[in-house]
């Protein structure tokens, strides 16, 4: 036998492949993998399954009348031919056209709702609220016999065991899987008593997990009275529930990482927040004291009865309020901070946080003593300040005299027979003019 060359070889492979039936009427089903668009329009990709693979070819003409964005993972049906690329000798199949198969079918239908409730609006951003920074009761909605409901409870109850958990049970896979799931969010969203609620289930296909995709789930969503957390398959996963939900966790275990803060975190926020009130008292306290002081050098300057009663009144209202004020504060966050401490020692806390909760306890202490230290020395500066003003009031006051109701000042500006009413401290008197003196003489 002849040696025959390379070329002719696969000339030869080519011919053959040609005129088998069955090679150039191939419907072929796989998964897309490696996709490239030449700058001619052809398309370059990889199909394959769990044990091969085979490079394709799809020419312009063909790419352009499917009018599909096919993208790597897509599972897919395709009809051509198999041949041979002479350059490298490579068998690749060259694809005449592509539809979307399994989860790629599904795949399209989930792009379609998407881009269906995202123009109606469902998904805009300005829906979105935040989640509470410390939230004392989460609901759950998942499968009670899931890996997803342990891997949450097992993470909250590490970062808080003060959190308390509702779980709203439901199906997270297969036919009414959507529906139930919506039952179940509606029964938490009704509650007053939930703060945050999550939706989670472990991975899976996108079979799977799309009930999550369900339209009617979705819009129930949407109408929410609660804050949201979808934390739905793994990292990968995506599902319309995420689109919605106020925020987007990558697997459960996330999501009870974002939603329940650690014990740490919650007391050091709470003693953050105690030196902040105390700063504010003491600020306050200061203030009072410095009006106190305006006030009181506004008095020395005046010689009026009335002015003198005046602000006598306007400083004992500032005094009020001040009192009513600070002992609004300080009781508020005594009571705050008496409910953490019951719901802290209720579950057993280390000894650090018993030795947190007294170093707060002494501080409160502390504060009250302080607090009252200030309201009693402001009492006392206000009385003498009171009794000064009395004083002041008795010696400054001196007797008016008046002509029909004109004030007099000098013996020129009457008469004798005139009659003048002198008014004092506490009343007036009438008397009539037998005589004028002026510098020692008499007129």
């Amino acid at each position: 036998m002849n040696p025959i060359s390379v070329s002719e070889l696969l000339a030869y492979t080519k011919k053959v492949l040609k005129t088998d039936y069955m090679l150039n009427h191939v419907l072929i089903k796989g998964e897309l993998s490696e996709i490239k668009t030449a700058s001619s329009g052809h398309m370059y990709f990889t199909i394959k399954d769990d044990k091969a693979r085979m490079d394709c070819i799809m020419y312009r003409d063909d790419a352009e009348a499917s009018d599909m964005d096919f993208q790597v993972g897509m599972e897919v049906e395709m009809n051509g031919s198999v041949a041979i690329y002479a350059p490298s000798g490579r068998l690749q199949f060259v694809a005449k056209t592509m539809e979307l198969t399994g989860e790629g079918a599904l795949y399209k239908l989930f792009l379609k709702l998407k881009d269906l409730l995202s123009k109606e609006g469902l998904f805009d951003m300005d829906k979105k609220v935040a989640l509470p920074e410390m939230p004392k009761t989460v609901g759950v909605v998942t499968s009670t016999a899931g890996a997803a409901l342990h891997d949450f409870l097992q993470v909250a109850a590490n970062r808080n065991p003060a959190v308390s958990v509702i779980v709203s049970p439901t199906l997270v896979q297969g036919e009414g899987a959507g529906a139930s799931i919506a039952r179940a969010f509606k029964r938490l969203d009704a509650r007053d008593d939930v703060d945050v609620i999550l939706i989670t289930r472990g991975g899976g296909s996108m079979e799977d997990l799309f009930c999550f995709n369900d339209e009617t789930l979705i819009r129930t969503l949407a109408e929410r009275r609660h804050p949201v957390v979808s934390a739905v398959g793994h990292e990968v996963d995506t599902t319309l529930c995420d689109y919605v939900a106020d925020v987007r966790a990558a697997t459960p275990t996330h999501g009870a990482e974002i939603i329940v803060s650690p014990r740490e975190e919650i007391l050091s926020t709470s003693r953050g927040r105690l030196q902040v009130m105390e700063h504010a008292i003491a600020l306050s306290l200061h203030e009072a004291r410095r009006r106190n002081d305006v006030l009181g050098h506004r008095l020395h300057q005046t010689v009026s009865m009335e002015a003198i009663l005046n602000k006598r009144l306007a400083q004992k209202a500032v005094k009020e309020r001040m009192d009513f004020r600070m002992k609004e504060a300080v009781n508020r966050h005594v009571q705050s901070l008496n409910r953490y401490g019951i719901r802290i020692k209720a579950v057993n806390l280390p000894a650090r946080a018993a030795r947190d909760a007294e170093s707060l306890a002494l501080m409160k202490q502390r504060m009250v003593r302080q607090s009252a230290l200030a309201v009693k020395n402001a009492r006392r500066d206000l009385a003498e300040l009171d009794n000064r003003m009395k004083t002041m009031g008795k010696e400054r006051v001196k007797p008016r005299v008046r002509v029909q109701n004109r004030y007099i000042r000098s013996a020129t500006e009457v008469d004798v027979g005139d009659v003048l009413k002198v008014d004092l401290l506490d009343g007036s008197i009438a008397a009539r003019v037998l005589s004028i003196e002026r510098n020692g003489h008499e007129l």
